[in-house]
């Protein structure tokens, strides 16, 4: 039989082993994060989680209203900015924009008034001196507090209006003139995999990506997008990623598998909202109302993007996702089949013991213990 001196050794070490064991489980598991998971942890500076169930994280905004075209110089003026902003105030915490004149100015001011996060883009073209109107009202605007993140661009790459070295040489230009502002450009996942170094550039990575218009079916069409996400994912050191541009118009031409429907369009919407909340994606939703000008460029589906029509009506079953029902409804079920309820404070503790503190304590833990023993 062993001693009562000899059992007290025997513990002391089991207890150090295990102690020193688990703090190298821990190390290991909160030091890294895994390629292509879907990670938040710099995304805090970009505000509110996008698992917020009563709002949308962000929605692509234009103002314009039937008869008017950007293209062909059309200006809004701030009643108008005031009365579109106002229908998806209540609906989400940021907006984007896609330029900086002809009255699209007074977005950021009304949308600061109205409580929202704002994303403001400078449009950006082959034309150089209206490049140089774009970034420096871009910059004034950011000085006087009207932009929380500033987009330098958008597809400028897939349109090939600039050059690489042009796109970035004008990301730094903003850079240098607001530092205290996160900058970053948006264009197609293809072409910004195309370019890392654009991506380097960027505070914040903003990628577009539309299942539809690679001719993905419905069914198949949120895998796709995870798929995307995963692979710029992989491409970056854990920088904040956004999803700049995605939606599924509800007329239009079919392309391949994709069918463009009021059913198809409420359900993609539904579901890529549903995605993000789930892995706590940060996006702006393509777009809010429907758009009758761009049928011109993109065809008939060009003017049926929105989550609203163009008189402001808000769309067939695009109720369900704004009032955070089909999120609820997706929860319960999880639960249902779960053995046990997760609770906050089970949560909670999961991530605290597998912090790197909880690591230390472990470790030395161990260590007194390995010293206990020795002094035996």
């Amino acid at each position: 039989m062993l001693g009562n001196k000899q059992i007290k050794k025997s513990v002391i070490l089991t207890i150090a082993v295990i102690t020193i064991f688990f703090a190298l489980c821990i190390g290991e598991t909160s030091g890294s994060t895994g390629t292509g998971s879907i990670s938040s942890e710099n995304l805090t500076q970009l505000s509110a989680s996008s698992q917020n169930s009563d709002k949308l994280y962000g929605i692509d905004f234009s103002p314009y209203i039937d008869g008017q075209n950007p293209n062909y110089g059309s200006k809004v003026d701030r009643e108008q900015v005031i009365e579109r902003l106002t229908i998806i105030a209540p609906h989400t915490t940021w907006i984007r924009t896609y330029g900086t004149e002809n009255g699209l100015e007074y977005i950021g001011p009304v949308a600061h008034e109205l409580g929202l996060k704002t994303a403001i883009g400078a449009w950006l073209s082959s034309d150089t001196e209206a490049n140089d109107r774009q970034i420096n009202e871009l910059i004034n605007e950011s000085k006087n507090g009207y932009v929380d993140l500033a987009i330098v661009g958008s597809e400028t790459l897939l349109r090939n209006d600039l050059s690489e070295d042009q796109l970035i040489e004008y990301i730094r230009r903003v850079k240098q003139a607001v530092p205290g502002i996160n900058v970053t450009t948006a264009d197609t996942y293809s072409e910004l995999l195309n370019h890392p170094r654009v991506m380097a550039e960027c505070d914040v990575v903003m990628y577009n990506s539309y299942p539809y218009w690679e001719g993905t079916s419905i069914d198949s069409a949120i895998e796709v997008q995870d798929n995307v996400y995963k692979s710029i994912a992989d491409q970056i050191n854990n920088k904040p990623i956004i999803v700049s541009e995605t939606g599924w118009p509800s007329a239009g031409n079919t392309i391949e598998s994709a069918v463009p429907s009021p059913e198809n369009s409420a359900r993609y919407f539904n579901d890529f909202v549903s995605w993000a909340r789930k892995n706590n994606v940060q996006y702006f939703y393509f777009e809010a109302f429907d758009e009758t000008w761009k049928a011109n460029y993109e065809g008939p589906q060009g003017a049926h993007w929105g989550i609203w029509d163009k008189d402001g009506n808000l769309k067939p079953r695009m109720e369900t996702i704004l009032s955070g029902e089909s999120e609820t409804k997706e929860i319960n079920e999880t639960d249902a089949e779960s053995e046990e309820p997760v609770s906050k404070l089970d949560t909670g503790l999961k991530e605290s013991m597998s912090s790197p503190s909880f690591g230390i304590i472990y470790g030395l833990v161990g260590l007194l213990a390995v010293f206990l023993y020795r002094r035996k």
